[in-house]
Parts: structure tokens; sequence; C-alpha cells
């Protein structure tokens, strides 16, 4: 029989005990603990599916297309695309753009041409949406002409797809593989802040009746009650203006980064698509460039404004390709706008848009005659 030597200090073994070596504790783990490890990551993934489920139902951010509640988030997409969709007759004037044209009011243009329009600007829209729209309203009423107003900021073309318009049905099929919900958005429907906007719907329009304060016309210009629920309303234009000419000062352009900027791959894919899709029915657009409040203009002016350089400089390029009319809007001296009448420093209000559009016809060289 082999002896085994303690070591100094080391309690002799207890009758009967077997010996234990020190490995054992790195043996398996015990059925009673697989089983709490099983359980718990069971509860955890159910947990997650949980959110994840009542996040695609309620879709706050309006990416996964359920359309079962109202979302947290303005999907004036999807709402201007029914309003066109609705229509009897086409119209003879579409308005493009982002939030910033969404003050144009089609009958005051109708005033101004006598023609019928539609104001298809959305939120933070970008060439993707100005080329659905273009595409759709062409596909609705195949056999008419129309004229277009394009506003654009510095910077002109680029913004990619939003997630919004990706999603809806009717834009996929103008944008290249369409779109799903896919890896991306069920991180997004994972995340905390999806979950809070999905339980804030889901108080709002679930437990209780939720109506948007935000409502438009059937040719997609806001209703006079809407104005003062837009986002872009500032309760202080003085200090919206402050903040932009501070942004100025902390981060302003150098030519050679202006044109770098507009010289990116695929930047002017749906701008240009537009365009050639446009000129090819005949149809010349008149491209508008957004004004800049007047303070936050000779701040930018001070420093060179390579913005605007630059996008001149592509715009003289993209004339010599495609047609259409550019009036200039920047300088609200050339159009008789006034500073006051602006809802915060980067958007005018009705009455300045009202000025502006009397402007644009005057210099729109019979387009949207």
């Amino acid at each position: 029989m082999r002896r085994r030597f303690l070591r100094s200090g080391e309690p002799p073994p207890l009758p009967g005990a077997h010996h234990v070596p020190e490995s054992a504790s790195e043996q398996a783990p015990s059925a009673d603990q697989k089983r709490f490890v099983v359980g718990f990551l069971a509860a955890a993934l159910g947990l997650l599916a949980a959110i994840l489920a009542l996040n695609v139902v309620i879709d706050p951010f309006a990416i996964a297309g359920s359309g079962i509640v109202p979302t947290a988030v303005e999907s004036d997409r999807s709402i201007k695309l029914t309003l066109l969709e609705n229509l009897k007759r086409g119209p003879e004037i579409l308005i493009l753009g982002s939030s910033r044209s969404r003050q144009a009011e089609p009958s005051y243009l109708e005033q101004l041409t006598g023609h019928t329009g539609f104001n298809a600007g959305v939120t933070g829209g970008t060439s993707a949406d100005e080329w659905v729209f273009t595409r759709f309203a062409a596909d609705l009423f195949p056999h008419q002409k129309r004229r277009y107003i394009w506003f654009v900021d510095v910077g002109i073309a680029g913004g990619g797809v939003g997630a919004q318009l990706a999603h809806d049905p009717r834009a996929r099929r103008y944008l290249p593989g369409g779109a799903g919900f896919g890896l991306g958005d069920v991180a997004t429907y994972l995340s905390t802040d999806a979950t809070k906007a999905s339980w804030r719907v889901f108080r709002k329009c679930v437990l209780s009746t939720c109506r948007s304060r935000i409502n438009y016309h059937p040719d997609g210009s806001l209703t006079n009650q809407s104005l003062r629920y837009l986002p872009e309303h500032a309760k202080s234009l003085q200090k919206s203006v402050a903040k932009q000419i501070a942004g100025v000062r902390a981060h302003h352009q150098t030519l050679a980064q202006a044109r770098a900027d507009l010289a990116q791959p695929n930047r002017f894919f749906y701008f240009e698509r537009a365009l050639a899709f446009m000129n090819k029915r005949g149809e010349v657009p008149v491209i508008v460039l957004n004004p800049v409040y007047p303070s936050v203009l000779a701040q930018l002016d001070k420093y060179g404004y390579a913005g605007r350089r630059a996008s001149l400089e592509a715009i003289a390029k993209l004339h010599k390709r495609y047609k259409f009319v550019f009036v200039d809007c920047q300088d609200i001296r050339s159009w008789g706008g006034t500073a006051r009448d602006w809802s915060n420093a980067t958007h005018v209000n009705r009455a300045n848009m009202r000025r502006m559009l009397r402007y644009i016809v005057a210099h729109s060289a019979g387009a949207l005659r």
C-alpha cells in the first residue's frame, strides 16, 4: 500500500474518507447548475423576444411597416404617398424637398400660375425621396406632363435612403434592391430608445386615444392648426439663430472640403436619376436654393462660405447635361423676405414662403406657366 505523506500542518484524513484531488474544483457543473443556466438564458431570450415583438408591433420609428398605431416619429412620407394616391387628377406642379419646402401651399401657387399642385416635401427629405415621389406621381398619372419646384440646400444632393422610405412598399420598387426588416433593424428595436418610444406610443395610443397634431390637406399642404406643432417651430427665434451662428463659428469648411463632400461616390445618384427622368418626359424642373437667415448668411460669408461656392460649381456642371431652371433664393433680400417671418433659424414660415413663391414663379423662365 502506498503511504501518503502529509504536508506540514495538514490535518490527517478522517477514517473512511477518500482523497479528493485538487482538480476537483474544475469538474463539470451539477445538473442543478445546468438547469439554472438554461433557465436563465431561456428567460433572457424570452424577455428579448417580447421586447422585439412589442417594438415591431408598435413600430415607433416606422421601419417595420406594421401600421397598427401611429408612430413616435412623423411618418409624413407614407402619409403623402397615400394623399397622392387618393387624388382623382394628377397635380400639375409637384413641390419637392425637405421640411423646408412644407410651407409651400399648392393653392397659393395655383393663384400665381393657374396650375394645381401637390406638396411632396417631407421631413429630412433627400434626393431619394424626391426621386420616389417623381416616379410615383408619373406612374399614377402616366399621360400627364408635370412642372416641378424642387427646393434644395447647400450640398444639393445626398442624404441616402431613409428607413421610412425604404420600408414603404410603394416606394420600395423605385429603390435598388428594396428593403426588408433586417438585422440592423432588429438591433434598433432591441434598444432602450425604441422601447421607451414604444411605451410612450402605447400609453398615448393604446391605453388612451391619440391623435397627431400635424395634419394635411388633400394637396399635401399643412393645415393652419398644424403649424404651431411642427418640430421646426422654435419657442425663441433669437436663440435658434444664436445657436446656428455658434455652429458656423465652430465648424466652417474649406473649399477643398466642400468640393470633396460633393465628390463622394453616388452622392448624386438619385438627384441625376430624377433630372434625367424629368427631361426624358420633356419636363424642366425649377431648382430653388433654400434661403439662409440673414445674420447666419453674414457669418458664413465671413468665412468664405465654401459650401455655397462648391454647390454653385456643381449646379453649373449639372446644367451642361440636364435642363432645369435654377433660382437662387439664399439671400432673402433678393425676394423681399423678412428676418421675422421664420419658424426657426433654417425654416421660413408661411408668410415668407408666399413671398418666395412669387419670386420663384416670376424668375422661372416660363417653366411654371
